[in-house]
């Protein structure tokens, strides 16, 4: 891999992959539906530790496993 940072559009594919709205994803990582919108247009960072939360997530999703609250 050459770019070890999440781009805008695998952290949307990703959380599409799970079946979840933006709302969602956010409230299952402890951010906002903004948030997690302007990060998908790359109009703010997505930092390490969102992107390992985005996808222990859709792991999560993939397993039928829901995220806990």
């Amino acid at each position: 891999m050459d770019d070890p940072t999440m781009q805008p559009d695998e952290l949307k594919t990703l959380r599409k992959a799970a079946g979840m709205t933006q709302g969602e994803m956010g409230e299952a990582i402890g951010m906002t539906r903004e948030t997690i919108g302007l990060m998908e247009r790359g109009a703010a960072p997505i930092e390490r530790r969102t992107e390992l939360a985005v996808r222990y997530v859709a792991l999560l999703a993939e397993r039928g496993t829901p995220p806990s609250s």
